[in-house]
């Protein structure tokens, strides 16, 4: 005869107490996972600025020591093979990879697409500066300059990730944008993709997860409000 004290199985309490124990677990250690998968993800964002960076940098060794345009030919619409193009294009040649245009946190959605060559509107996840372009005033972004022009290379901002498009931009102070909440928040086309940040290419060629607040700050010059962090000028 066998005992009942050597009966196999778990009691409904028992059982109860077990997925009540890995519910508990779950729920702890999932967003750590999934903070870790970010945290992951953002240093391949990271990277892929880095090397558009150096992309950047290496162009305009090239041509006559300026920076790369934010876009060439008779308008910015699409970039086409034979004549609109932008500046991810431009320095394609010098990073030899068209994935490095892509965050791996970005999910793109019509009418834009993860980057290809001169290819429609499959600009990518980065914008780059092309802020206070009107010329018109004594400010201007990172696009288009001359690099001995930039007084404050390692606090001026090159590029970003991008909301869509390929630049973020505005013509003058008149026309500085607001931080838009989302989720995710953006400020133009700049956006926070990362954890509450967005990752920032700055024109000496370091890269930095920051705050969009941080990029908003402005300056009183004169009789304008100035988004210090998009201007060449040391102010």
């Amino acid at each position: 005869m066998t005992s009942s004290r050597f009966s196999k199985g778990f009691t409904l309490i028992e059982l109860l107490v077990v997925i009540a124990i890995i519910a508990i677990l779950a729920a702890i250690l999932f967003p750590v996972f999934a903070r870790a998968r970010e945290n992951a993800r953002r240093a391949s964002c990271q990277s892929n600025l880095k090397q558009i960076g150096l992309g950047i940098l290496q162009y305009g060794q090239d041509y006559d020591e300026r920076m790369v345009d934010a876009w060439r030919g008779p308008t910015n619409g699409p970039s086409t093979a034979t004549t609109n193009y932008k500046w991810m294009d431009s320095i394609n040649p010098y990073v030899k990879s068209e994935q490095v245009f892509n965050c791996p946190s970005q999910t793109f959605a019509s009418p834009w697409g993860a980057y290809k060559f001169r290819s429609g509107t499959n600009y990518g996840s980065y914008c780059i500066s092309a802020a206070y372009y009107a010329g018109n005033d004594a400010y201007e972004g990172a696009a288009y300059s001359a690099l001995a022009a930039i007084e404050a290379p390692a606090t001026t901002v090159l590029a970003t990730d991008g909301a869509g498009n390929f630049e973020t931009q505005w013509p003058s102070p008149a026309g500085n944008p607001s931080i838009v909440n989302g989720p995710p928040r953006t400020l133009e086309q700049t956006v926070e993709r990362h954890m509450d940040t967005t990752v920032v290419l700055y024109c000496d060629g370091h890269v930095k997860s920051v705050k969009l607040d941080a990029l908003a700050r402005t300056k009183t010059i004169g009789s304008d409000q100035v988004m210090t962090a998009f201007t060449i000028s040391d102010d």
